[in-house]
């Protein structure tokens, strides 16, 4: 069976935009960007999730940091600005329709924890990954997919070298482009009928595996 189509990801076609967003109207080949009016072209596609598969890798890390990518709900970034505040984790990095601090309602759970922690917004995440990567991160996205590891199973990279988790759209996950720059991808464990938890419940369990082993490698958040 082949997996069905369920949504994309488009590009502003404006050089000084180039704002990326999600959208599920997989019926229409031709968008505009809702930032600049712009035409908008498909950059990637996301298809049905597949069957996950469990892998192990070596790894350890020196610190972390986040990027938060297209996520749609306001209260679920307030959520895990709380969760980041709470473990130490310093910078978050917002992405395409990642609402911002800016906005007041994200204050109802960010509960204070959005002015303690530095923040910035960008319009193309994907650029965004590859300046990241230039300066030396470990990518890690948090999404299932059949080449995920089990966050149970999963050990941080090397000695020293920073890391950026990701999380990505509440419906679509992480832009395809994104997941094939990512250095290691990353799924939760169902053991009941649901596939997934919310994205900041996901984000604030993987987020405290990463600082617990951090803590452990007598690490300290970048």
């Amino acid at each position: 069976m082949n997996d069905a189509l369920v949504g994309v990801f488009r590009e502003c076609t404006n050089s000084e935009c180039r704002f990326r967003y999600p959208d599920t109207r997989i019926e229409y080949t031709e968008d505009y960007c809702p930032k600049c009016g712009s035409p908008s072209v498909i950059k990637s596609r996301v298809v049905s999730t597949a069957e996950k598969k469990t892998k192990h890798i070596t790894a350890q890390s020196a610190g972390l940091v986040v990027l938060l990518d297209n996520i749609r709900s306001m209260y679920n970034v307030g959520s895990i600005f709380r969760t980041c505040e709470g473990l130490g984790i310093k910078d978050i990095y917002l992405a395409g329709i990642t609402p911002t601090p800016e906005n007041d309602r994200l204050a109802k759970t960010g509960l204070g924890a959005e002015d303690m922690i530095r923040w910035s917004h960008h319009n193309n995440a994907l650029v965004l990954v590859n300046e990241l990567r230039d300066r030396g991160f470990f990518l890690l996205g948090l999404e299932c997919t059949q080449s995920a590891i089990n966050l149970d199973k999963f050990v941080l990279p090397m000695i020293g070298q920073p890391v950026c988790l990701i999380a990505g759209n509440e419906r679509l996950g992480i832009d395809p482009e994104i997941q094939n720059k990512c250095d290691a991808l990353v799924c939760i464990p169902m053991q009941g009928k649901k596939e997934s938890l919310n994205v900041s419940v996901a984000f604030a369990i993987t987020a405290f595996y990463l600082m617990d082993s951090l803590k452990k490698d007598g690490s300290t958040p970048v």
